[in-house]
């Protein structure tokens, strides 16, 4: 998925506060997932981002940031891959 050019990180400064912070939300995250098992996700509207007139349902919402996360991490292994070092280098 493709991302909107602004959204970028290219070229920002990443250090271990980065992920530390990452890891903090993501526990964030965990615990609003768990206190959603008590509401309905098709009432709440959420505003995005990328538009002020598009709002979502909370359901929806979380389903996108998890997703959005999980794409993170897929990016950050293919870096670490990328960083391995492979026979041919030794």
């Amino acid at each position: 998925m493709k991302t909107f050019k602004n959204k970028k990180p290219i070229g920002s400064g990443l250090d271990k506060r980065t992920i530390e912070r990452f890891v903090h939300q993501q526990e964030q995250l965990l615990n609003l997932l768990d206190k959603s098992k008590e509401i309905d996700l098709n009432k709440p509207k959420t505003a995005i981002s990328i538009s002020k007139w598009i709002k979502l349902k909370l359901g929806d919402t979380l389903r996108v940031v998890v997703y959005y996360n999980e794409r993170h991490i897929v990016q950050a292994n293919k870096i670490l891959d990328e960083k391995k070092p492979t026979h041919n280098n030794l």
